[in-house]
């Protein structure tokens, strides 16, 4: 049987089993994304508990620039777009400041 010759229902069958896989691994990921992140504030909160103790401040502006910059070089080593990354390590950031402040 050609391709022209398929079935137009197992196309749909097969294309829609596909997609389901996809979006399962891809529900994997956000879940597995989702817990790093939890980790990282964990992190987070143990860093702001040693500003606290020590009377540092909670921005340190040296420190996120190379955050900025080793992580806009990762991006685009993985040929992803560097603004998407930054965008999602500032609200990163801002949750971080604000976890640190408490």
């Amino acid at each position: 049987m050609n391709a022209s010759q398929k079935k137009p229902g197992l196309d749909l069958f097969s294309s829609e089993t596909c997609l389901n896989q996809s979006r399962q691994e891809i529900d994997k990921i956000d879940t597995e994304l989702i817990k790093i992140i939890a980790q990282r504030m964990e992190i987070v909160k143990k860093i702001g508990e040693h500003k606290r103790k020590h009377k540092l401040e909670t921005l340190q502006p040296n420190r996120w620039q190379t955050i900025l910059d080793s992580r806009q070089k990762i991006a685009e080593e993985l040929d992803l777009p560097s603004d998407l990354v930054l965008d999602i390590f500032e609200v990163i950031h801002q949750m971080a400041i604000q976890t640190q402040s408490k």
